[in-house]
């Protein structure tokens, strides 16, 4: 609407001082650089929309090729766009293991929300955590034969900012959801803390042989009880 409003007053000026070709122009280039900038948009949202569309194909995949350009190869043929996939991945297998982390957070996130948001008793903070950690651990289960070689490539240096960002936010989004307020020091540490639980019981749940990985839930409910009695003793210290 602002559009059309611009172009009226163009016209109403440029025909008062007979300068009828300049406005020909001058809306033809409004109108182009609306059509550019729209087109523009249009086309990252259906790169974006096939990317996400190609590596969720190609989850089925990392199973025989692991987090590879060929699982990514894989998955693009499967969705009939053998060709696309060339040059959209310039980061090879490591896009994968990003697409597949970020959709395991959203998933998560989705199932925190039901769990706190309209219901008459909110859950207690230590049990809450401990779930969160355990049912976002659970979702790497059944890659866990591949896992040690997403964490490897999301070591390496060139992918270990984005790392870090993804399990920063991972860590935000559990404190989030179990009622955490603080907005001093404590909001750094506790995420810290968290965090160091999360990757040590994610290393150890890697050489689990258990039942259902019983030995890595036991193993994590005693690390989340060591920062608790951390937690304790240094404030009665302070």
């Amino acid at each position: 609407m602002k559009h059309y409003v611009s172009i009226t007053v163009l016209q109403e000026k440029l025909y008062i001082n007979g300068q009828n070709i300049r406005l020909t122009q001058i809306v033809s280039r409004n109108c182009s650089t609306s059509d550019q900038s729209n087109s523009e948009t249009s086309t990252e949202d259906t790169e974006y929309e096939t990317k996400e569309r190609i590596l969720r194909a190609s989850l089925p995949f990392v199973y025989q090729h692991g987090w590879t350009n060929k699982a990514i190869t894989s998955g693009a043929e499967k969705e009939g766009l053998p060709g696309v996939a060339h040059g959209m991945f310039p980061r090879g297998g490591a896009e994968l293991v990003f697409f597949f982390y970020g959709e395991c957070n959203q998933q998560l996130v989705k199932q925190m929300k039901i769990q706190t948001e309209n219901v008459e008793e909110k859950p207690k903070t230590g049990e809450f955590i401990k779930n969160s950690v355990e049912s976002r651990l659970r979702m790497i289960i059944p890659y866990m034969e591949k896992w040690p070689q997403a964490m490897a490539i999301q070591t390496m240096p060139q992918n270990a900012v984005e790392s870090w960002t993804n399990l920063g936010r991972l860590m935000d989004d559990i404190w989030f959801y179990a009622g955490d307020q603080s907005v001093d020091f404590n909001w750094y540490t506790k995420r810290a803390s968290l965090a160091g639980v999360y990757k040590s019981t994610e290393i150890y749940m890697l050489q689990d042989k258990s039942d259902n990985y019983d030995n890595t839930w036991q193993f994590l409910e005693r690390r989340l009880q060591d920062l608790t009695t951390i937690g304790k003793v240094t404030r009665n210290v302070s």
